[in-house]
């Protein structure tokens, strides 16, 4: 089977990763010296300066032959307060949105990228039911300007990612430490998400709303180990099941003691239209005779600038994991930080052989992107990571340049399409 005419090869970012002239809660963290604690340096700088740059940047996605391209809004420039709405900024979200419209191509917009307003966490936080509220009175004001525009909605961005980030391991602003925490967060998620959906839908109901789910393989370290493959269970449940299941049972829950043991009733009655897949690597688990650390996750091989694995053959494992929830699916991110592009062209044509392979056995993969257009700010790294298909010369104004890698995706697109 080939790819169907209609299928999306698009390229991902986030609005804060790469816009600048921000703030927000990574930057006030960032202000009061809080990413200090890392022994990496950490700084924003104005991203790429995407936000005084974005037709330009915008070109690129033409040169690079993709017809779909997968951004977010900053919630923190439209609400810098709980009740502040800065219009102008809405304006230029709608003049890049019009823009890649007249260009053909089809935009697909994420709500919640990580990164939150400075006031949100002291007013509404995300352990709290106030927050479903604040994000749904944002989101809907985007909707109501955009649901004309816009047929693809990703409310949000790695859930569970996020939530572990920001309340079990303290990297992310609001620096909680308490995982069982982490589960009221994605409650109330999956509250929002449902708000939105059910808004969305209201209004334009051809419109397609889901999640960007991060999916991990995990792998037990020691495949005669009874410990190591019941902490796989667990963590792999975790990680990559709650969700799914959440839709499908209208409960979250998950009990793993002492760390955790939930179970809530949740009205979610399948309102999700597509899952999208974000897949970059396998871990490896390991059970540790440990009080205080008894599971170790590890890269048993570093193969990237990040230390991830690269391991292609994942992506199948987890499409099929999502395949049996009936939706439909895009590989809303997968991507490598490397400064090799060849390295770089090898892991994307790799990964877009498992998909059409997956496509030939019935799953219904609606698109693929590549993640990220542009190097950028990458989080708890700083900008010394390059995941970008145009290269970012941070030390000479934010010049941009197409890598190798950014032509040999659209030889790879313009190849596999013809298969």
């Amino acid at each position: 089977m080939s790819f169907p005419n209609d299928f999306l090869w698009g390229v991902s970012t986030s609005a804060f990763q790469i816009e600048g002239d921000i703030q927000n809660d990574f930057t006030e963290w960032e202000r009061l010296g809080l990413f200090k604690k890392s022994d990496k340096e950490i700084l924003y700088n104005n991203g790429i300066e995407h936000w005084k740059n974005w037709k330009t940047d915008f070109e690129f996605i033409n040169q690079i032959g993709a017809n779909s391209y997968r951004f977010s809004i900053e919630w923190a420039r439209i609400f810098p307060g709980p009740d502040k709405i800065d219009y102008s900024a809405i304006l230029q979200y709608e003049k890049m949105i019009d823009f890649l419209l007249e260009n053909n191509i089809e935009p697909m917009l994420t709500l919640h990228h990580f990164s939150n307003p400075i006031w949100l966490h002291e007013i509404s936080p995300w352990d709290e039911s106030s927050v479903i509220q604040s994000f749904c009175k944002f989101s809907r004001l985007i909707v109501d300007k955009f649901i004309d525009k816009i047929n693809l909605w990703a409310t949000f961005n790695e859930p569970v990612v996020w939530a572990l980030a920001a309340y079990a391991a303290g990297k992310f602003p609001p620096a909680k430490a308490k995982l069982s925490q982490t589960m009221d967060v994605l409650y109330n998620m999956m509250q929002a998400h449902v708000c939105i959906y059910d808004y969305i839908k209201a209004k334009r109901p051809e419109a397609q709303v889901g999640i960007a789910k991060h999916f991990i393989v995990f792998k037990e370290s020691n495949t005669f180990s009874l410990f190591d493959k019941g902490l796989v269970n667990r963590v792999n449940t975790y990680f990559n099941k709650i969700f799914l299941d959440a839709f499908k049972k209208n409960e979250l829950s998950f009990h793993f003691p002492p760390l955790i043991s939930y179970k809530k009733k949740i009205e979610l009655n399948d309102k999700i239209d597509f899952w999208g897949i974000n897949y970059y690597y396998r871990l490896h688990v390991k059970f540790r005779f440990s009080i205080k650390a008894p599971i170790y996750i590890y890269f048993k091989k570093q193969q990237t600038d990040m230390g991830w694995e690269i391991y292609p053959k994942g992506l199948k494992e987890i499409i099929r994991l999502v395949k049996p929830t009936g939706k439909d699916i895009y590989i809303t991110e997968n991507g490598i930080a490397t400064q090799d592009d060849i390295l770089r062209t090898k892991y994307i044509y790799d990964h877009v052989k498992v998909v059409k392979k997956e496509l030939s056995k019935g799953a219904k993969i609606k698109g693929y992107f590549y993640w990220s257009l542009f190097d950028n700010y990458e989080w708890l790294e700083g900008k010394e990571k390059r995941f970008g298909l145009v290269f970012v010369d941070y030390q000479n104004g934010n010049l941009r340049k197409l890598k190798s890698s950014g032509k040999d995706y659209k030889r790879i697109i313009d190849v596999v399409t013809k298969m």
